[in-house]
């Protein structure tokens, strides 16, 4: 048996560690109140205004705040959404005991901790940090280039270990910062074009820290005016001068007396001021200059390793807390390795695929599994588990594309097609519309709405320019409109593939007769290939619901329910038990993110009804995969669908409700390294997929694995057990199971089908777009034609 090691280093004093806390009872928040649960978490940012911890605790449906001892006044009162609470302070000041584990302690503990070692770390000269709760980063840049400064710093954060400790969880984070600050001088047109809204990091004297830039001051830094926490009136270059050390830095020996000044707000809403040269842009990856840089902070296994240790090494060995210093384990937690098998999946014919030798079914190993997974789907013998033919497919280009290379696409993406459905011939209906107006939202929209309207009810690809008026990293309103329009007006399930590529990769050429054509560029032939792969898998096929292979055999869970909110938009995917039947739903709520309790009964006991009625089988145990945090609101509305369904015999008398909160990311990312040792020296790798970390009812799952090389180092889902008595090892198995790469097949994938497919359904219907501006072009439109 092999070691898995974490990035949690263990606290090894933690007997030492000691801290005392009051419990405040809070008046005037019900739990019927509709904001009740959104109002339980702004309690928490009470924090940022006492410079305190605060938890909030439920205790026989009455609500306190533990506060530390220290805290003796609170705020008489507190703005909460729609309502205003006090707060009364009980008599009883309690112990807190950072050995002692039982869900409201660890709460306590870990809120307390995780604000406690903010403060040391922010003192450390070395380090910067964004802001509250975000990662730190060494001052010294690691790589240079001509536009911007990449810096390397950790993320980390107090976690429970499997032992029943507490460590620290650390992790490598990266952070790219434009080198031109904004100008010393800005007119309010440039302010507004250029620089408003944006992100900056701001160098107030020795301090650095994110901002987000709303307002440019009509003062610049010697007149703008304002009283400091002494009491005092200053302008903004002298309060930076006073809290700045000497000798001073040389861009604050450089800022001019007529500097612009730019405006922000803090996180209690005050308005504050900051010199314009000191504020230097944040760059996200998609920057067109970090973009081709990006790949310098993809860190292997054996460099994250690396810095994880020096970083703990570095900053970590004094962290001074209130009365102790905390002293951490230069060694990370190590672990046997635990893992569960690849399942056996099932193809068309009922031919199985198996890495575990199983009797009777198609062998392969772990590494050769992509690559046989794609065989037996273009093998007429196999094939795909839902070989039945396509309905109806049409396919909507633009008339550029249409009358020139449109044939030949058209050829390539059927001869695509028939590779990986050779069972049925795929001849779309081929539909153009007119894209020579400006490409725009509103003037490409319309345009081929106008078009699908001679389309009978079916499915569809519709290809469509990229607009101009799309704003970087924005949701594509143009996709997302069109979604849901075609499939509301005309019936139509569309799916979205763009004409970039396509525009890229064919060539005008002439034969010897001088008769046109297109082909292939030979440099973009391989990349158009996986190109065409790709919307011929996902964009006609699974679009049309033909699944490519289920699980050979049953989920321990009976129904398997996917749960997402986006929007104002709630989308629920049931899966059966073993992945041959999924269904979805979706529901529009006045809420978003947090939906009520008795919306999520309702939907939720709708949803497994409609299951065990085609099944003709009670249910007995049911597992809710929760996208991201499931809210105190979501868990009620499970328990009281359970009991409701257990008033409607839906469900066995002992059935069970299992939520699981999977989370997609987390400020300090557990990881798990595989260590191969050769004598005393040991070499690290990514894990196999498969392997798993657990600490009681939280675990860390690797999804993907050593077996499907990709650059980085493997992101283990979080998977928290919030609710039920399942047993938790068999709910993260099932979860494992329905992590079939329907999408590619060759490869292994990071989610669970029954989050993969609620997002991808989300999109079409939850997808914002500007549908007022919509309807007034095509009713303008109505009255030219008419005209």
């Amino acid at each position: 048996m092999g070691w898995l090691e974490t990035n949690i280093f263990p606290i090894v004093n933690l007997s030492e560690v000691s801290g005392r806390y009051r419990l405040c009872r809070v008046l005037g928040l019900d739990r019927q109140h509709p904001q009740y649960y959104q109002n339980r978490d702004h309690l928490e940012r009470l924090s940022f205004r006492l410079k305190k911890p605060v938890q909030v605790l439920e205790r026989a449906d009455e609500l306190y705040l533990a506060v530390p001892e220290d805290v003796t006044a609170l705020p008489a009162q507190y703005q909460l959404v729609r309502t205003v609470v006090q707060f009364r302070p009980t008599s009883d000041v309690l112990s807190l005991d950072y050995s002692q584990r039982n869900p409201e302690n660890d709460l306590i503990c870990i809120r307390f901790l995780r604000f406690f070692i903010q403060a040391p770390l922010r003192a450390d000269k070395r380090l910067w940090q964004p802001g509250a709760g975000k990662p730190f980063f060494e001052r010294a840049p690691a790589n240079r280039y001509r536009n911007f400064d990449h810096f390397i710093g950790f993320a980390l954060r107090p976690v429970v270990t499997a032992s029943g400790g507490l460590g620290l969880c650390v992790d490598p984070a990266s952070a790219y910062i434009g080198r031109r600050s904004l100008p010393e001088h800005l007119t309010r047109d440039e302010f507004n074009r250029l620089w408003k809204g944006r992100t900056c990091l701001y160098h107030f004297a020795d301090t650095w820290y994110q901002i987000r830039i709303d307002g440019l001051a009509d003062r610049n830094v010697s007149e703008y005016q304002f009283v400091g926490r002494d009491g005092e009136t200053y302008t903004l270059l002298q309060y930076l001068l006073k809290h700045a050390t000497k000798p001073i830095s040389s861009e604050l020996a450089r800022l001019g007396h007529d500097a612009a000044v730019v405006l922000y707000r803090d996180n209690v809403g005050q308005q504050l001021a900051a010199p314009a040269p000191l504020c230097f842009p944040v760059l996200d990856t998609w920057h067109e200059d970090v973009s081709r840089e990006h790949t310098v902070s993809i860190l292997e296994p054996n460099e994250r390793h690396r810095l994880t240790a020096q970083f703990v090494s570095r900053y970590t060995h004094d962290l001074q807390i209130p009365g102790v210093t905390l002293r951490i384990a230069r060694r990370p937690i190590r672990t046997p390795e635990r893992w569960f098998n690849v399942p056996d999946t099932r193809f068309g014919n009922s031919v199985v695929l198996s890495v575990n030798g199983t009797s009777g079914a198609r062998h392969a190993s772990l590494r050769e599994l992509g690559q046989t997974r794609v065989q037996l789907l273009r093998d007429p013998a196999a094939g795909f588990f839902v070989d039945a033919p396509l309905d109806r497919h049409y396919l909507l280009l633009p008339a550029t594309v249409h009358d020139s290379f449109g044939n030949q696409f058209v050829q390539d993406l059927s001869r695509e097609v028939s590779h990986w459905f050779p069972k049925a011939a795929y001849n779309p209906m081929v539909v153009p519309y007119d894209d020579r107006a400006p490409r725009s939202f509103l003037n490409q929209g319309r345009r081929i709405l106008a078009a699908a309207k001679a389309c009978a009810p079916g499915y569809a690809t519709v290809m469509i320019h990229e607009t101009e008026d799309r704003q970087p990293r924005k949701e594509d309103q143009l996709g997302a409109m069109l979604m849901r329009e075609l499939r509301e007006r005309h019936d139509l399930r569309a799916a979205i593939i763009h004409s970039e590529m396509p525009q890229r990769a064919y060539r005008e050429e002439q034969n010897q007769s001088g008769q046109r054509h297109y082909r292939l560029d030979d440099h973009l032939r391989k990349r158009f290939i996986g190109y065409l792969q790709n919307v011929a898998l996902n964009h006609v096929l699974l679009n049309n619901q033909r699944w490519p292979f289920v699980l050979a055999h049953r989920l321990h869970a009976d129904i398997t329910i996917g749960f997402d909110v986006k929007g104002h938009t709630c989308g629920l995917v049931v899966v059966g038990a073993n992945g041959s039947t999924v269904r979805w739903s979706f529901h529009t709520s006045r809420q978003k993110e947090r939906l009520l309790a008795d919306y999520v009964e309702s939907h939720l006991s709708s949803a497994v009804r409609q299951e065990v009625e085609v099944s003709g089988t009670p249910a007995r145990q049911l597992v809710l995969h929760q996208d991201g945090h499931a809210f105190p609101s979501h868990i009620d509305g499970a328990r009281r669908a359970l009991a409701r369904l257990k008033r409607q015999g839906t469900v066995t008398p002992d059935a069970d409700l299992t939520v699981l909160e999977i989370s997609k990311s987390s400020p300090a990312p557990l990881r798990l390294y595989r260590l191969r040792f050769h004598g005393n020296s040991f070499a690290v790798e990514n894990p196999q997929l498969g392997r798993y970390y657990r600490a009681d009812d939280e675990a860390y799952l690797c999804t993907t694995g050593r077996a499907f090389p990709r650059p980085g180092t493997v992101r283990p889902l979080h998977v928290r057990r919030v609710m039920g008595e399942f047993p938790f090892e068999s709910a993260l198995e099932d979860l494992f199971c329905l992590t079939l790469p329907w999408t590619r097949p060759q490869d292994c994938t990071r989610y669970p089908i029954t989050l993969k497919l609620n997002d991808r359904f989300l999109r079409a219907e939850a997808g914002e777009y500007d549908s007022d501006s919509l309807a007034l072009a095509e009713s303008q439109t109505e009255e030219e034609d008419v005209a």
